[in-house]
């Protein structure tokens, strides 16, 4: 591997992520102890205040990332001052001056995050439910008293403040949920801006206007103050993909990359630096055809960005408020990206397949919980469903112990999977592992009868009970849907709504088996129509079902990106879609055309058809 000195150019970039070992790049927890104060404050530049020991020359440091996009700019590097809390013991008299020198911290840090309210108000609600949070910490009675009755008994104000929020922390750090210890990191915030406004130190936001901030971490608020002078990005030494700084990054469209460790010594202020928001790079003191690389490639996701246009942000409804989420469907990373880009409100379909085309083998259960760990954290804090290995028939099959004479009918889907429980059991853990921020689904492909199901769940639950005893983070109420793709699961539907999480339909397969055709075959080519009266029957009892007991069901074949086919799949009941993120925002635009009644009289109109023909010229004649 190159040393950290050495020059690298922009086609060496990806090769050295794949090659990087980790070393000085790793995401690590950034902690305060007792005596020292560590954190959001007091904030000064780092140049100002540390000897300047970051080697000189391009670097690539690699992060978590935490908001797509892309920044070139100087660094504007925040480093913490880590003064002793005093700990000698107040004289008697002192006591009254210090509980009012706290009381006025605290009306102080109240004032200011009542301020940043609303400011973030003219964000998005998210974003002040946020801050809205640390108020409360700041504004809670029995964290306020606590402190004053440890001033009262002699210990200076500060390090009451510490001893508070360090037992609360304890507590959070204790906790078995993952996203409740993160949230040590809201009291790590509010205890420091505590600290902060007592000893009279501020962040002059300003000096990060047209900059990156590079810190340890950044609070909310302090990235909404930083907006409104056109801060560029964000890199930190800590945090987590759901923490509310990388939440609020992605709200405001702006490029962060999270958990490099000492990157307030890695990078110098005001030093030249990339942010590749997308795969978590960041490049220190770039060559010049690196950064033509990285302008080239900014400039492509500028013209994207702005080819999709306002409607990226707006609502898809119809023009009467019907709704109806659309998901896009993926094979790899980069397209969660784009998927998100173009506004979507989920993963609605992942198919794993491609890890196996591009091994030619069954990866391990770690590379798997790579590929899912690094789509769930893309994606988040929006849902990711990952669809089991759909082997068999015509793609890829390795495993199948013998040649079929007709593999449309065979060891395919969950068949296969079950078969070869080592390998399913495999991708389970992985995914499992992968579900630890609870922003993922399990989907089981070409499940044709309930014995299937049952199999599966029972596999699904010993892997959970191995995972639990070994004390991996997963989540145990992680939702496994169905892919309803063969008439004899459309017919059991009821079965499969009241005893899956979420439904499916492929209408491509289901198509092929409902009208007995095999899709790549040209010579009935011209029989396969997922529009035939027949599929579309199984689809509205499928609907119907998921309704009945209250699942979300969704289309996610071919025909959920037809765009003749939009209207009658709303009027048919159907609340979500699942396509290319490259049709995402051509669905959306047509959605907000027409209006729900109308849709559902397209549906009885077409429910009385009998051929293929009648229900084309139907919906051709809407359109």
């Amino acid at each position: 591997m190159r040393s950290k000195q050495q020059r690298l150019s922009v086609s060496s970039l990806q090769q050295d992520l794949e090659n990087h070992d980790g070393g000085g790049t790793s995401w690590s927890t950034y902690t305060s102890g007792d005596l020292m104060v560590q954190g959001h404050y007091p904030w000064r530049p780092v140049d100002l205040m540390l000897r300047q020991t970051a080697p000189p020359g391009q670097r690539l440091l690699k992060g978590i990332p935490a908001s797509p996009g892309i920044s070139i700019g100087r660094a504007f590097v925040l480093s913490v001052e880590s003064p002793s809390v005093p700990h000698e013991k107040l004289e008697q008299r002192r006591i009254p001056d210090e509980v009012a020198r706290f009381r006025s911290a605290l009306e102080a840090a109240a004032s200011e995050l009542v301020s940043a309210i609303e400011l973030a108000r003219t964000e998005s609600a998210s974003v002040s439910t946020i801050i809205e949070s640390f108020l409360l910490i700041v504004s809670d009675p029995i964290i306020t008293s606590s402190i004053v009755t440890r001033i009262e008994t002699g210990i200076p104000a500060e390090a009451a403040v510490v001893q508070e929020f360090d037992v609360h922390k304890s507590i959070l750090l204790g906790a078995r949920d993952p996203i409740l210890r993160e949230r040590v990191q809201d009291f790590d915030a509010v205890k420091e801006r505590l600290i902060g406004t007592l000893r009279n130190r501020t962040l002059t936001h300003a000096a990060g206007g047209n900059a990156i901030v590079v810190a340890g971490s950044v609070t909310p608020q302090d990235m909404l103050f930083f907006k409104q002078t056109g801060t560029l990005a964000y890199v930190t030494e800590v945090g987590g993909i759901n923490s509310h700084a990388c939440i609020l990054a992605r709200d405001m469209l702006i490029p962060a990359v999270i958990g490099i460790r000492n990157a307030t010594g890695e990078i110098l202020n005001g030093l030249n630096i990339v942010v590749d928001g997308y795969s978590g790079i960041v490049v220190v003191d770039p060559d010049e055809s690196t950064l033509e690389g990285y302008r080239r490639k900014q400039s492509e996701a500028e013209a994207y960005r702005v080819s999709l246009g306002a409607l990226r942000h707006e609502p898809t409804v119809t023009r009467d408020g019907h709704r109806v989420s659309l998901f896009g469907n993926v094979d790899s990373p980069d397209q969660v990206d784009a998927a998100v880009m173009a506004g979507c409100e989920g993963i609605g379909l992942v198919r794993t397949e491609y890890l196996l085309l591009h091994r030619s083998r069954y990866p391990s259960s770690d590379e798997q919980y790579e590929w899912y760990r690094d789509i769930a954290q893309r994606a988040y804090p929006l849902q990711v469903t990952f669809r089991a290995f759909d082997v068999g028939s015509d793609k890829y099959r390795d495993g199948i112990p013998h040649h079929e004479d007709n593999p449309a009918l065979g060891l395919r889907g969950i068949r296969f999977l079950l078969y070869r429980p080592d390998i399913f059991r495999e991708q389970i853990r992985a995914v499992l592992r992968a579900s630890a921020h609870r922003n993922v689904r399990f989907m089981l492909p070409m499940v044709a009868v309930a014995e299937e199901f049952e199999q599966a769940r029972i596999l699904i639950d010993r892997c959970k009970r191995e995972l639990a005893a070994e004390g991996v983070e997963f989540d145990a109420e992680m939702p496994v849907g169905v892919m309803i793709e063969t008439p004899s699961a459309a017919m059991m539907s009821d079965y499969f709504a009241a005893e899956s999480d979420f439904l499916s339909i492929g209408t491509n397969d289901l198509a092929q088996y409902a009208l007995a055709t095999d899709r790549t075959n040209e010579l009935v080519a011209d029989i396969f129509d997922a529009m035939h009266p027949s599929v579309l029957r199984m689809i509205r009892m499928t609907v119907d079902a998921a309704r009945r007991y209250g699942r979300s069901v969704s289309v996610c074949g071919e025909l959920a990106g037809h765009a003749a086919a939009t209207e009658m799949l709303v009027g048919m009941g159907l609340s979500e879609l699942s396509v290319s993120p490259a049709l995402l925002l051509e669905i959306r635009h047509r959605i907000r055309q027409f209006s729900y009644d109308d849709c559902v009289e397209l549906v009885r109109k077409i429910e009385r058809c009998t051929t293929t023909p009648q229900v084309h010229a139907i919906i051709n004649g809407r359109r």
